[in-house]
């Protein structure tokens, strides 16, 4: 029998590799669409930034993404008394510090803009700066289309207290943690936040630690099951997009850290910023997962794709030790 057995397992390969057939996939060619993403919060100007979607199989390098952003654009921002046009900030002719500073405002990686001519739409006109309560309409014209959108900065609203707690997840660490927050959610159903959190300390060579604010997956929520009440939540640490960093590959990943100093940006915004946030983060959550569901971000463009956002912002500060 055994040998019937070893007999057969050659004669039955050859038949299962008989019934082998290639398979071909044709990714439908879909037309090019305008990306927006532009934000405003109280005290800043708006800044926008504006792409175009690039088909699944076209390179990405810095030259792919360069040639994305759309620097030809009529942009105009009109908060109710007379639209403001925005004007075009190349990155190229930026000083290191005013890339920083660009960094900080748009969460573009400043390596990025400075190896590259990246465009960012804004102005110094302080008419069409934020403010708390008010509506701001976006108007774009580019490339024969016109987008819009509609977005209003809410009140932000304040976290009770933030600190630093060791996550103990590993016997005698006493140095890796996670960022903690109280909120007391107001009284009123409807509220949406977004987290976000980058490291101002600097690492030996000067750098700091992470240039940009950073959203974790999961940093976008709503009072739906906790109206009016006081909770505590907690986030892990973000990370950078394509980070090469050490502690983005080993036991620090996903912690912070004793010694890091936190600087946290807590964003109260809209229903439709919010169904986008969540809708984008499950994106990105579901990438590369064969057996996920492909998720369209929800996007409040008009004409197009993307994000409009007015953010409230309360800001504070965590000292990890």
């Amino acid at each position: 029998m055994k040998r019937n057995a070893l007999f057969l397992l050659p004669l039955v390969v050859a038949m299962l590799a008989g019934c082998e057939k290639e398979i071909t996939v044709e990714v439908p060619e879909t037309a090019q669409k305008l990306v927006v993403e532009g934000t405003i919060e109280p005290g800043l100007p708006p800044f926008v930034i504006l792409t175009r979607t690039q088909s699944f199989f076209d390179p990405l390098d810095i030259r792919a993404i360069a040639n994305s952003f759309v620097c030809d654009a009529l942009i105009t921002v009109d908060n109710g008394d007379g639209p403001v046009q925005l004007e075009r900030i190349g990155s190229g002719a930026l000083t290191p510090a005013q890339r920083d500073l660009l960094a900080e405002a748009t969460g573009i990686d400043p390596g990025l803009l400075g190896s590259t001519d990246i465009c960012v739409y804004s102005t110094p006109n302080t008419a069409v700066f934020g403010e708390a309560g008010r509506t701001y309409s976006l108007r774009v014209e580019a490339e024969g289309k016109v987008l819009t959108s509609v977005t209003t900065i809410p009140h932000p609203v304040p976290l009770d207290s933030v600190w630093f707690k060791l996550a103990l997840q590993r016997p005698g660490d006493d140095s890796l943690g996670f960022a903690w927050a109280r909120l007391s959610d107001p009284d009123t159903m409807g509220n949406h936040y977004r987290w976000l959190a980058r490291r101002t300390n600097h690492r030996a060579d000067g750098s700091v630690k992470d240039p940009t604010f950073i959203s974790p997956l999961g940093n976008t929520f709503e009072d739906k099951y906790v109206n009016g009440l006081t909770f505590d939540f907690n986030f892990i640490r973000g990370r950078q997009f394509y980070s090469d960093q050490p502690e983005d590959s080993n036991e620090e990943a996903g912690y912070y850290k004793v010694g890091d100093t936190i600087a946290v940006k807590f964003v109260s915004i809209g229903y439709n910023e919010h169904e986008f946030y969540t809708s984008y983060d499950e994106n990105v959550g579901s990438s590369g997962d064969m057996f996920g569901t492909p998720v369209n971000a929800r996007s409040n463009i008009n004409g197009g794709l993307g994000i409009w956002a007015g953010w409230g912002v309360y800001a504070d500060t965590i000292i990890c030790q």
